[in-house]
C-alpha cells in the first residue's frame, strides 16, 4: 500500500544520512532559489501529473548525485550543484528522471523485490517491521533495472518539453557528470548508472523531435 512508503523513505533517509551524507553547505539562499525555480519548472506540467515530493539538500561522500527514496523525498548533493554551476535547467532534468521513479514506485518495488522474505507476511498482517530492518541494506546496494531508469529518462523528457526546455541539456550533464565521474558507492543514486550511449542517445533523440 502507498501508506508505506512515506515510512520506508523515513528510514532510507535517516540510514543514509548516518552512511553516506552531511549537512549541505549550499547558503540557505541558494537552496531556496532551487527549490523555488524547481517549483516553477513543475508548474507547467499537467495538472494531477506530480507526485508528491519534498526536495533536500546534502553534503555527500557519493559525489554529484542525486535519488529518489520511496514516499517522495528527493535528496540532490551540493558535489552536482556545483558541477553544473547552478543551471537549474540541467538540474530540473535530473530532478525531472528522479520524480520518474517516484511516480512509478521504483524505489519501493525494487525493495520488495530484494527482500522477498517476510513480505507476504508484512503485507497481510500490515506490520512493516520486518521489511522496514531491510530498507539501509537494499537501497544501498541495490541499483534501478534498465526498464526502471528508462521510464525514468523518458519522464523527464515529457517534464522537460512540457516545460519548454531541451532534451539536449541532459546530454550536457551527462558529459560533465562523465568528466567528475568516481566511484559512488549508493546503488539507488543517479550517479551510479554512468549514461552509456543508449541513454544519451534516447535524449539527443528527444531533443530533436517536438
Amino acid at each position: 500500500p502507498e501508506a508505506a512508503d512515506s515510512a520506508v523513505g523515513d528510514v532510507a533517509l535517516r540510514s543514509i544520512d548516518s552512511e553516506w551524507m552531511k549537512p549541505s553547505r549550499l547558503p540557505p539562499a541558494e537552496q531556496q532559489r532551487l527549490r523555488e525555480a524547481f517549483e516553477r519548472f513543475l508548474s507547467a506540467q499537467p495538472p494531477g501529473s506530480v507526485p508528491a515530493h519534498r526536495l533536500e539538500f546534502r553534503a555527500s561522500r557519493i559525489g554529484p548525485n542525486a535519488f529518489a527514496l520511496p514516499g517522495g523525498t528527493i535528496v540532490l548533493t551540493d558535489e552536482l550543484v556545483e558541477l553544473v554551476e547552478g543551471d537549474a535547467s540541467l538540474i530540473h532534468g535530473v530532478l525531472a528522471h528522479e520524480l520518474g521513479h517516484v511516480r512509478h514506485r521504483d524505489g519501493m518495488r525494487m525493495l520488495l523485490q530484494a527482500s522477498a522474505v517476510g513480505v507476504l507476511a508484512s503485507t497481510l498482517v500490515g506490520d512493516f517491521n520486518s521489511l522496514l530492518t531491510t530498507v539501509p541494506v537494499v537501497l544501498g546496494q541495490t541499483a534501478y533495472s534498465r526498464d526502471a531508469e528508462r521510464r525514468a529518462d523518458a519522464e523527464s523528457v515529457r517534464m522537460l518539453k512540457a516545460a519548454g526546455v531541451s532534451p539536449a541539456v541532459m546530454v550536457r550533464f551527462f558529459e560533465k557528470l562523465a568528466a567528475s565521474q568516481g566511484e559512488h558507492q549508493l546503488g539507488i543514486a543517479f550517479a551510479s548508472h554512468p549514461a552509456d550511449a543508449e541513454r544519451i542517445r534516447f535524449f539527443e533523440e528527444a531533443a530533436a523531435t517536438r
